[in-house]
């Protein structure tokens, strides 16, 4: 079953938040404690749960679990910084493919997922970064754009390995249960349209196309991705979570009818800095906007600040689960 089907067995729009933090206010633990420990993801996912009802269960992200192990088993401080008389062929050199069952808090994650899987009746929702991005954390950002126009074998060699770092991650996490995985790749709106295709859309494809088949394949980039359009597409996913800047109403009539359009509340205008009430409005107004859109999933345009008040967020939540008939 496809995202889309799935969504299509509701009287109502389905909800995916983007609320990695929240989590850690509502049960005071310390964001390490968490990454370390199954037992605390499980506490967190509960409290989000009750607190605020989503469509899917969207444990804490453990966003630097990439670079984390990947330092910890090369010797490397990332990022590194190029200069001069660097050897980048040292650098690739000293990197080796993480083992997801094995290696850094990768296992620590696996079991998680797994227990979460079995623990709720709604689908396992993660986001995990790309390889794009991932490289950008390897090599200092500004370095590596250098780099792209500079060092292009070196950056496709690199980008080669990041894939299948990501790649080997992604296959292991749907194998413990994720049904809902999101590939991020933040970094990525810095390059053009057609070198995003080249570096980014076609890995993420090879990525995608490696997952378990009942996995639900999404992608995030940050930023105003209109242009971007056609190279999100040919990565094969089956879903876009695009940025508030992306005016919705105009780009879904582009986007084909089987490709979920997941968006795009804004997180900080309209979640941190408007009351319960305009925050209604505001997403009355984008179920209204996206009604002729079957394809359409709420959520926010990017993940929401931290700060963000709580009853913010239930409005946001409540207000996204509307009926079909109510609006």
């Amino acid at each position: 079953m496809r995202l889309l089907d799935y969504m299509n067995d509701f009287d109502r729009r389905l909800v995916f938040p983007w609320m990695n933090t929240i989590g850690l206010r509502l049960t005071g633990y310390e964001l390490y404690d968490v990454y370390n420990s199954t037992e605390k993801q499980m506490v967190v996912a509960k409290a989000m749960d009750e607190n605020f009802q989503s469509d899917f269960i969207y444990p804490l992200d453990d966003g630097a679990v990439l670079k984390d192990t990947l330092q910890s088993i090369s010797g490397y401080e990332f990022p590194i910084k190029l200069k001069g008389a660097t050897k980048f062929a040292e650098i690739l050199s000293k990197l080796t493919v993480p083992d997801p069952y094995k290696d850094g808090r990768m296992p620590i994650n696996l079991a998680t997922f797994k227990l979460l899987a079995e623990s709720f009746n709604k689908p396992l929702a993660i986001s995990v970064q790309g390889p794009f991005t991932l490289a950008c954390e390897i090599i200092e950002v500004t370095d590596f754009i250098r780099a792209v126009i500079r060092k292009p074998d070196f950056v496709k060699q690199l980008l080669d390995f990041t894939t299948e770092v990501v790649s080997e991650y992604c296959q292991a996490v749907t194998k413990a249960g994720v049904r809902l995985l999101c590939i991020s790749e933040p970094t990525a709106i810095l390059l053009s349209p057609p070198k995003f295709e080249e570096l980014v859309s076609v890995r993420l494809k090879r990525i995608f196309d490696a997952l378990e088949p009942d996995a639900w394949r999404v992608l995030h980039v940050c930023g105003d991705t209109t242009k971007h359009m056609n190279q999100l597409l040919a990565s094969g996913a089956e879903g876009l979570s695009l940025d508030q800047i992306v005016q919705l109403k105009e780009i879904a009539p582009k986007i084909p009818k089987d490709v979920v359009i997941i968006g795009n509340l804004d997180p900080v205008d309209v979640l941190a800095d408007s009351t319960p009430a305009q925050i209604r409005e505001k997403t009355l107004e984008l179920l209204r906007y996206m009604k002729d859109y079957p394809n359409f999933l709420v959520s926010f345009g990017c993940d929401c600040l931290p700060d963000t008040p709580i009853e913010n967020l239930k409005a946001a939540m409540e207000t996204g689960r509307t009926k079909f008939t109510d609006f």
